[in-house]
């Protein structure tokens, strides 16, 4: 575990997504209670640095070319994004999760059988929380005090190629008010190119809750591929059309 924060540290410290394009497949599915599909929609995007910061340049929605109305909406988002990486850059935001000892230390971790991942060999590890009353000194411990799950470590990089957790109990922040979790299971994989760089490359998410008056049960899917180097200000890459 002290070698894969490490190397999660060394990984934030590149911030290769400033030299690095890629595309991004984008999946939203609106649930019943049944699980059923009510509504879904499928974004492709373009993703290259600008400014020392990604961004995603809408290509397709659900199959077809984008109207200028479905363009200018998601620049709109692109903008917002844009500016709570650049403030999140200059300083950490409170709720900020990342791999670090004492992320690590709210979990008991048990190893168990290697496998064979994408081709190279992982420890995996399985991890639940170290007791039921860890503490909470940010809103985002009360979520991460209740996750449980299997994590996998590369046994030569140290990379994570895969990760899923779920929550083990509902959680409550802001004793409800502020948001509610019923359902939060994740799982997240990362790949690693010909030139040594991992990257995530699927994120599937199936999610039931609130935050604040806004209900939500959904799945949603993110695929990324053709990962490519190119120059921090002008290098766009080719878009992916199809």
């Amino acid at each position: 575990m002290k070698r894969a924060i490490a190397r999660a540290k060394w990984v934030d410290e590149q911030n290769l997504e400033a030299t690095h394009a890629y595309t991004r497949l984008s999946v939203s599915e609106q649930l019943d209670d049944n699980d059923a599909i009510k509504e879904r929609e499928e974004l492709l995007y373009h993703v290259y640095p600008s400014e020392g910061l990604p961004f995603a340049e809408l290509i397709r929605k659900n199959g077809a070319a984008p109207t200028e109305q479905d363009l200018k909406r998601d620049r709109e988002r692109q903008k917002k994004i844009r500016e709570r990486l650049a403030q999140r850059r200059q300083q950490r935001d409170d709720d900020d999760v990342t791999l670090n000892e004492e992320l690590v230390s709210k979990y008991r971790f048990r190893m168990m059988a290697p496998e064979v991942v994408n081709g190279r060999t992982a420890f995996v590890l399985s991890f639940e929380p170290r007791s039921g009353d860890l503490p909470v000194r940010r809103r985002v411990d009360r979520f991460l005090n209740k996750l449980a799950g299997t994590l996998w470590i590369d046994e030569h990089d140290y990379d994570i190629p895969k990760l899923a957790f779920h929550l083990k109990e509902s959680v409550a922040i802001g004793w409800g008010i502020l948001a509610s979790f019923r359902k939060f299971d994740v799982s997240f994989e990362q790949v690693r190119t010909s030139s040594g760089v991992w990257f995530p490359s699927r994120i599937d998410a199936h999610i039931d809750g609130r935050v604040l008056f806004k209900s939500f049960h959904m799945r949603q899917r993110e695929q990324m591929s053709d990962f490519r180097t190119v120059a921090p200000e002008t290098g766009k890459g080719t878009p992916a059309t199809k």
